[in-house]
């Protein structure tokens, strides 16, 4: 089916809340054990009727948006928080060198997230995670700042044939993780011979927890720190100081 409007895709979206993926997989993708792909992939073909692919562009392109299934979780305290990264495109080492940041291809995929959140609990059937909550993600504006600093220093990184030693570490909100392990996921790099591992732009943890607060528990959105009070000071350690976990 084809969306025209945000509206629409919007409406759409949120029919899904209160389901499960069990429900929602016509395909029986998740009865298959032998069946790549996961939660994100259900939704995509199950639900909004499109093939699962690895395009660059954003999933529904003519509204600029892009589909994410993430999970979030119940601490012991009865917080809830961000059960992982959000995993977002793979870094073309090739051409993002060759962009600034609103050209480039994580912010022409990225701009505008369709964030989809499930429960996630430990002993429970992935089938039967709940669908809570489906939004259009904004990015505030104090951390789009940090976050468009992020993508400087990774692409940096690139341009002066260091791509292989990129690391999650260098970045603040927005990270480089890697997608792979052994030789088979190495790739060519534009300013070196040396090759290096495949990576995929990636929010944190951390960073992620703050909309899973805010839409969840209808909790300000917090920034978690500001572009002046980065300098010297790791995103671990702000948050550590703010006793967000």
């Amino acid at each position: 089916m084809d969306y025209t409007t945000i509206e629409e895709l919007m409406q759409k979206a949120q029919e899904a809340e209160g389901k499960t993926f069990g429900e929602i997989d016509s395909t029986n993708r998740l009865a298959n054990a032998k069946s790549k792909g996961g939660l994100g992939q259900v939704i995509e073909e199950s639900f909004f009727g499109y093939e699962v692919n690895s395009n660059a562009e954003a999933d529904f392109k003519h509204l600029g948006i892009e589909l994410k299934v993430t999970a979030f979780k119940q601490n012991k305290n009865g917080s809830l928080s961000a059960k992982e990264r959000l995993v977002l495109n793979i870094i073309n080492y090739m051409e993002e060198v060759h962009t600034h940041f609103e050209t480039s291809n994580f912010w022409q995929k990225n701009e505008k997230p369709l964030l989809m959140f499930y429960e996630w609990a430990p002993g429970v059937d992935r089938k039967d995670f709940h669908i809570t909550k489906s939004l259009l993600f904004t990015y505030p504006g104090a951390d789009l700042e940090i976050i468009k600093r992020d993508w400087k220093t990774i692409v940096n990184k690139i341009r002066t044939g260091k791509a292989h030693e990129v690391s999650e570490g260098d970045t603040n909100y927005l990270g480089a993780c890697t997608k792979g392990s052994n030789k088979n996921s190495l790739r060519s790099q534009p300013c070196s011979e040396i090759q290096a591992m495949q990576r995929a732009f990636s929010l944190k943890p951390p960073y992620m927890t703050a909309p899973v607060r805010k839409y969840l528990l209808n909790e300000g959105l917090v920034s978690f720190t500001t572009k002046n009070e980065l300098p010297g000071k790791s995103l671990e350690k702000i948050l550590y100081s703010k006793i967000i976990y």
